[in-house]
């Protein structure tokens, strides 16, 4: 098995060393050590850390994704509480993607707007040059 540098996810995922000590210290993330102490990440950290990263995109607060791996330690007991977790979580990210496909509407609206009214200001202004 492969183990990962903190330096290493770091740059992988986009992130501050100290955002992963951070995810660790939130219980997110739990990096093996090597003898002398430094961090190593496995596939299965990557993974967490990847799905971390999707909630809190996605607009998951720290709290419920906190609760979340809490319960991925748990174990399968806690299938069910995952399930609702990520149902609940893609109700609202569906409604958002809503909310922010109406907002698209109204900028694509503008960008129509402002393109047409330049444009015939531009014709006006080359008519008068002719």
């Amino acid at each position: 098995m492969k183990g990962y540098t903190i330096s290493q996810v770091a740059e992988r995922f986009g992130l501050e060393p100290h955002t992963l000590r951070f995810y660790e210290k939130e219980g997110i993330i739990s990096p093996g050590r090597t003898p002398s102490g430094i961090r190593t990440y496995s596939e299965e950290d990557i993974g967490q850390l990847e799905t971390a990263l999707c909630l809190k995109s996605t607009g998951m607060p720290l709290k419920e994704i906190k609760r979340y791996f809490q319960l991925v330690a748990e174990g399968d007991s806690t299938l069910d509480q995952r399930l609702e977790i990520f149902l609940e979580h893609r109700e609202r990210v569906i409604g958002e993607m809503a909310t922010m496909e109406k907002y698209l509407q109204k900028i694509d609206h503008k960008i129509e707007w402002y393109s047409g009214f330049l444009a015939e200001k531009k014709g006006e202004n080359t008519e008068k040059y002719e």
